[in-house]
């Protein structure tokens, strides 16, 4: 994620709003963020009920009470149009996510 926060402004040169989703709770989140010099996009908390929102996109991992790691990218009409996991400890480079979206974009 502090790629991405790297690269927020080519985020925004591509009209994208870059949302961020976790299973733990908002205190985690400004813990976090804190930790790693704060972040500019919205943190978001899937905490209560555990994971509901990861749970519609098929990522909650209810054996082990976490979300797989994964991209989703949701054009403007709130259609899904890309969907990646990196597995629960993967990382997910900006660059590589910057050109999904540029794909997106260009076919909308």
């Amino acid at each position: 994620m502090p790629d991405i926060e790297k690269n927020i402004d080519a985020f925004k040169a591509e009209d994208t709003q870059v949302l961020s989703v976790s299973v733990d709770s908002k205190y985690c989140h400004e813990n976090w963020a804190t930790s790693i010099g704060g972040i500019s996009y919205p943190l978001l908390a899937d905490f209560h009920p555990k994971g509901a929102v990861a749970e519609k996109y098929g990522l909650y991992l209810s054996d082990l009470g976490i979300t797989d790691r994964a991209t989703v990218i949701i054009n403007k009409q709130g259609i899904v149009q890309y969907v990646q996991s990196v597995g629960v400890g993967g990382l997910r480079k900006a660059e590589d996510l910057l050109a999904e979206v540029k794909k997106v974009n260009a076919g909308n």
